[in-house]
This record gives C-alpha cells, sequence and structure tokens, in this order.
C-alpha cells in the first residue's frame, strides 16, 4: 500500500488485533457467528474477530483491497492457492500450504477503507469509534 492512500485504509490484522482485546466486539462476533449458524466454540478470540469479518466481506457488507485493489475472498483464495501450488509436492501439503497462505494473504495483505468501517454501524450496528481506528491506522 503507497504511502499516499495510507491514511484512507487500515490492514485488517492490525484492526482485528485491537479488537480481539475488547469484550463488547468478542460478544458480537459470538452473536453474528451464531446468527449465521456456525460454531464459535473452537475459535479463539483472534479467530472470532478475523470469522465475524469473513462474514461482513462474505456478504459483501465490507470490501477488501489487496494491492491497493478492490478484491473478493475469490481471489485471495485464487493467491493463496497459486502460492501454495508452488510450495506444494502433495495434495496433503497442497491444502495445509493453502489455509496458511490465506492467513497470511489475510493477515499481511488485505486492508479495508476506514470509511467502509464506519458505515458498519449503519448496516449492523457495530460501533468502531474514530479513535479505535486511529489506533489501527498508527500500528501501520
Amino acid at each position: 500500500m503507497n504511502t499516499h492512500n495510507k491514511s484512507e485504509f487500515v490492514l485488517l490484522s492490525k484492526l482485528v488485533h485491537i479488537l480481539e482485546k475488547k469484550p463488547y466486539y468478542l460478544r458480537f462476533a459470538k452473536s453474528l457467528i451464531a446468527a449465521n449458524n456456525l460454531d464459535f466454540s473452537n475459535l479463539s478470540d483472534n479467530d472470532l474477530i478475523y470469522e465475524m469479518f469473513n462474514i461482513f466481506i462474505r456478504n459483501d457488507e465490507i470490501p477488501i483491497y489487496h494491492n491497493e485493489s478492490a478484491v473478493t475472498v475469490e481471489y485471495i483464495e485464487s493467491e493463496a492457492y497459486q502460492k501454495a501450488v508452488d510450495k506444494s509436492n502433495s495434495q496433503e501439503e497442497l491444502e495445509f500450504n493453502k489455509e496458511k497462505e490465506y492467513r497470511f494473504i489475510l493477515e499481511n495483505e488485505v486492508y479495508i477503507k476506514i470509511q467502509d468501517l464506519k458505515k458498519l454501524y449503519a448496516n449492523k450496528c457495530i460501533v468502531l469509534p474514530n479513535s479505535l481506528l486511529k489506533e489501527a491506522q498508527k500500528q501501520l
């Protein structure tokens, strides 16, 4: 992400890292996951927040950006698959590497526009105050 656009975006993993420490967001994530008929009993706090954003992203409630372009989850999955193919010698290795590469891209290369995060309040009633978003931006 070039520095010119930096003030408009937040790295998803930085936001997750901040939210996973706050009980309000953990409760919200559990409620959202349960409402989507998914099991959250084995998820860590970090994974709960990622799953919450995964639901937002998959339901087109928040766009994601990779290499300064809006992308879909399918694009990220395709990128992860291509990287995994290059590193794998067997089908079992491919599945493991695909999951590993997907998580790496999600944690290190996926950004969200701050303005889109603010829209989540209107769409999902989740409060993401400016102070919290600024804290996440500082960590870029």
